[in-house]
């Protein structure tokens, strides 16, 4: 029976039934699904890191047919593709060891390839004319070839014209698949047990407050490699973006979600992601369709159901949105409007003096803060004094 992953690992546009089959297998498991979340993540990071480094794939393919002794495979134009592409191969090949183990495969394709043709095509002197292949040898530098010669149409140059074709479809996949595996190899997991709640810096400085029975996954930088500012979540969580030349990026189930520098929540599943911006612009799209996307403004919601188009931003209150995140969200609140808060999570009196009362307060706080400690910080902005105690109250009025 095919697994439903096989439209994932073999098909790049899977059909009707192959997605519903696999919409079906990750709504049924959803340690699948979280898999599943991280093979997109990396897939594309691999996809862009080989796509800069190695533009034109089909290069791989035309080196290890030269390196085998097939130059009669290799048109004029692509002899001289070749060797014109000679020092970025090179560079592309020393930047992604895995590809070496690519070109030996394509060599052990093409010396069994051989030995089935001459067992079945015996009058076929291609495969006896061309040189012995160097078996397991590792990369070496490539050298311009002086033999090259157009052949004439033949059996041999009509099988290599399907072969090429079917070598370029075996590249992408082994290179992504060793690359992929390489690059697991460096992901970070964290898994917050229920009732507790973790705060992570990451290596741009951004930090992540996740919530009980969430899941973060990123990869951790070396010293070479700097921080790619893509994550993944399962679960919830409040970000604090700091600013960058690339975009930060968080993929969920659902949908993903595109920020520069900015403060959001996201509360995500297989099923559905909310997100609740704070501050700063952020792009919200599902994860099967990036084009349908809605920009968010400070103070708005969307929802992003699977394989639906995002919900229309609508306008909340911040703290009353974000109050899952443990955290007082005030951005550019008044202050009345904050105390008010304040005096309903704490149960104490607080007071505003009416010539403060419209002043607006920006600041993020833990809900376990002690009240007086909270206070003390808003009344610092608006040049307030704090007076008076928990047990009688507390007023702000305008510093004496």
């Amino acid at each position: 029976m095919q697994h439903p992953f096989d439209a994932l690992l073999f098909s790049e546009d899977p059909s009707p039934e192959q997605r519903a089959a696999l919409r079906e297998a990750l709504d049924n498991d959803s340690d699948l699904a979280a898999a599943f979340a991280r093979w997109q993540q990396a897939r594309a990071a691999v996809r862009e890191r080989l796509a800069a480094d190695l533009p034109d794939h089909h290069l791989l393919v035309l080196y290890a047919l030269d390196r085998s002794g097939y130059q009669e495979a290799l048109t004029d134009d692509e002899a001289q593709r070749l060797d014109a592409a000679a020092a970025d191969l090179e560079d592309a090949l020393r930047a992604h060891p895995g590809l070496a183990d690519v070109v030996d495969d394509i060599e052990d394709a093409c010396a069994d390839f051989d030995a089935v043709w001459a067992a079945h095509a015996p009058s076929s002197s291609a495969a006896e004319d061309r040189p012995a292949r160097r078996r397991g040898q590792r990369m070496e530098r490539m050298r311009p070839s002086t033999d090259r010669r157009a052949a004439p149409p033949s059996r041999s140059v009509s099988r290599w014209a399907w072969r090429i074709g079917t070598a370029v479809a075996v590249v992408l996949f082994v290179a992504v698949a060793v690359l992929l595996l390489q690059r697991d190899r460096s992901l970070v997991t964290l898994d917050v047990a229920e009732g507790e709640t973790q705060v992570v810096t990451l290596a741009d400085g951004s930090t992540v407050r996740l919530l009980e029975t969430s899941r973060l996954t990123y990869a951790d930088p070396d010293e070479a490699t700097p921080f790619n500012r893509r994550v993944q979540l399962d679960g919830r969580a409040f970000f604090e973006v700091v600013p960058g030349q690339q975009g930060f990026t968080v993929e969920t189930p659902s949908g993903v979600t595109t920020v520069l520098g900015t403060s959001f929540g996201i509360q995500a599943d297989a099923a559905a992601m909310d997100v609740v911006l704070a501050s700063g612009r952020v792009a919200v799209a599902p994860k099967n369709a990036p084009d349908q996307t809605v920009v968010l403004e400070p103070g708005q919601r969307s929802r992003v159901a699977a394989n639906a188009r995002p919900t229309t931003p609508e306008a909340v209150e911040l703290t009353e949105a974000l109050a899952w995140t443990g955290l007082f969200v005030f951005r550019a609140t008044p202050l009345h409007e904050a105390a008010t808060q304040l005096q309903a999570h704490y149960g104490v009196p607080v007071q505003v003096d009416a010539a403060l009362a419209d002043e607006r307060v920006t600041g993020t706080f833990e809900q376990e803060q002690p009240l007086a400690q909270v206070l003390s910080v808003l009344a610092t902005t608006v040049e307030a004094d704090v007076r008076g105690d928990t047990a009688s109250g507390y007023v702000l009025a305008p510093a004496s």
